[in-house]
């Protein structure tokens, strides 16, 4: 869509690129103060048809935004160096000054952010409160965990939320300060709040001596549902707007180091002193995750927890399918323990075994 600003009325569009002008329906008017960058659509040659806030521009350029007309819009000060040089945005503001940005958004759920953080060497406990302090979404349908529960975490005790249906989970840990933070946020949740507690993180870190920029020093991720990750108006922009409210600094470190595991409602996320954020699966969706990362690679890592996880498993008819695709797995392999191991599990006989897997 093309570029444009409210020009001296509400009822005039201006392009920024060609610089014509165009009528605005009363429809459409008061909705963006005077002087507002915006996108739009023409419903005629003289009249607008849709206009949306901000723009998707090209990149940072140095301390202003090179929207996609070719015109530099300066950053706020606030907003200087929040972002490497280059980086694609979205933007609101005038023509003045760039007063909002977004970056995240756009390259959160690419593959290159996208990481696994399931622990392959446990499940969680049956009862969860065994992790620690339980972490609630922030928002006004509280849950109905009694027990130690709060709604941001900031600190070396470790902390857990679940139940990632809709909502997001952020999760920060330093290296260095041993210290992580923890929040889960649904699409109603206040990013100054969020930013509030972010800020509390990073100051803590910092005066424990973490250097932000120090490879390795800073874990940042966002545990989130794939339909809610390409979803509009969800908590994931609860997040983002968070970011609009942070010191540029920590802002740019939230930014560089932010990585996406898509989690599931039954999942438990934990943050501990001592390593990155991770996922702890309940025992079943942990042997099946095992049995799944085993058959499709074969890995030697993977084959060794499970066969520890197998030789104290109970016996569950219901695990055959995935333990079929690991077994032939095992036979490519020549793997006779993890065979008989993957059979018991299955409860079959040998006979059986031979049978219905070849």
């Amino acid at each position: 869509m093309p570029s444009g600003s409210i020009f001296m009325t509400p009822g005039v569009l201006r392009d920024l690129k060609t610089e014509s002008t165009y009528d605005i329906p009363h429809a459409l008017r008061n909705r963006h103060p005077v002087g507002s960058l915006v996108t739009y659509t023409l419903a005629d040659p003289r009249t607008v048809g849709s206009i949306t806030r901000g723009l998707a521009g090209i990149t940072i350029a140095g301390n202003a935004v090179d929207d996609e007309s070719g015109v530099l819009i300066p950053l706020s000060a606030a907003l200087r160096g929040a972002y490497p040089e280059r980086t694609r945005v979205r933007f609101q503001g005038t023509r003045d000054e760039v007063n909002r940005l977004e970056a995240l958004g756009l390259v959160i759920g690419t593959q290159e952010r996208r990481i696994d953080v399931v622990d392959l060497t446990e499940s969680a406990p049956a009862d969860l409160s065994d992790l620690g302090v339980s972490i609630e979404q922030d928002a006004e349908d509280k849950s109905d965990f009694p027990h130690n529960q709060l709604y941001y975490h900031v600190g070396p005790e470790t902390a857990w939320t679940t139940r990632i249906h809709t909502c997001t989970a952020l999760a920060m840990w330093s290296r260095t300060a041993g210290i992580s933070y923890l929040s889960h946020a649904d699409s109603s949740t206040s990013p100054e709040t969020i930013a509030e507690n972010v800020t509390e993180f990073f100051t803590d870190v910092i005066k424990a001596g973490a250097v932000l920029t120090t490879p390795g020093e800073l874990s940042v991720i966002l545990f989130t549902a794939e339909d809610t990750l390409t979803g509009r108006a969800t908590s994931v922009q609860s997040i983002l707007g968070a970011l609009d409210h942070l010191d540029a600094t920590h802002t740019r470190a939230v930014y560089e180091h932010a990585k996406c595991h898509i989690a599931g409602p039954d999942d438990a996320i934990v943050v501990t002193a001592g390593a990155a954020p991770r996922v702890l699966l309940s025992y079943p969706d942990h042997v099946d995750y095992l049995l799944t990362r085993y058959a499709i690679r074969g890995e030697q890592n993977v084959r060794g927890i499970l066969v520890e996880v197998l030789k104290t498993a109970e016996e569950n008819h219901e695990f055959e399918p995935k333990a079929y695709r690991a077994a032939k797995k095992a036979r490519e392999l020549d793997d006779k323990q993890l065979y008989r191991l993957l059979v018991a599990l299955v409860g079959y006989t040998d006979e059986e075994a031979k049978k219905r897997w070849g």
